[in-house]
């Protein structure tokens, strides 16, 4: 890993590590170094280095953004960790609300599994599919396509491809925001 900053302004990066560390009424329980740029990917070694080292996990975690991942969520659950971790849109959500034409603002009919546009049309499920993240984490996407968006009033707005508007959503994630929102 190399630091995000050039301080000499020579053009050279300096190698760094990404050092983590969790606390409790300031003292430092467990600190963990690694070799990533970003937060996210550090959390779940950090944890099982804390439940290595004490036979047991903690109640809840307190994080920013940075840690706000599927994985991270997921992995919180699955251990019964309450997780008080912004998502990556979370303050510009708070200040500027989520745009009604962004694919968090379209509504999921999930017993029939379609989706809902801003105009009403109806977005038909047209596949699934599998994302790969860096740190191997399958997520699972869902593609939707809108069956009518070349006489939509809204369409310069709404999007600027050629053809019907197709969204991928990852339904997984968007319950994983959902939580987060109601807790913080």
């Amino acid at each position: 890993m190399r630091m995000k900053e050039d301080h000499m302004l020579n053009g050279q990066l300096k190698p760094g590590y990404n050092l983590q560390i969790s606390t409790q009424e300031q003292f430092i329980l467990n600190y963990t170094l690694h070799q990533t740029s970003t937060d996210y990917q550090t959390l779940p070694a950090h944890i099982d280095q804390y439940e290595t080292l004490y036979q047991t996990l903690p109640e809840a975690i307190v994080a920013d953004a940075g840690y706000g991942s599927d994985e991270n969520y997921g992995i919180l659950q699955q251990k019964g960790i309450e997780a008080y971790i912004k998502y990556n849109t979370f303050d510009k959500e708070q200040k500027e609300g989520i745009k009604s034409f962004s694919n968090d603002s379209l509504h999921y009919n999930e017993q029939e599994n379609y989706l809902v546009c801003p105009m009403g049309q109806r977005m038909a499920h047209i596949g699934d599919g599998q994302r790969i993240t860096s740190s191997g984490y399958v997520q699972l996407i869902s593609r939707y396509q809108a069956q009518n968006c070349h006489n939509c009033p809204m369409r310069g707005v709404c999007h600027s491809g050629q053809g019907n508007r197709i969204v991928e959503v990852n339904h997984l994630l968007r319950e994983h925001k959902q939580a987060a929102k109601q807790r913080l």
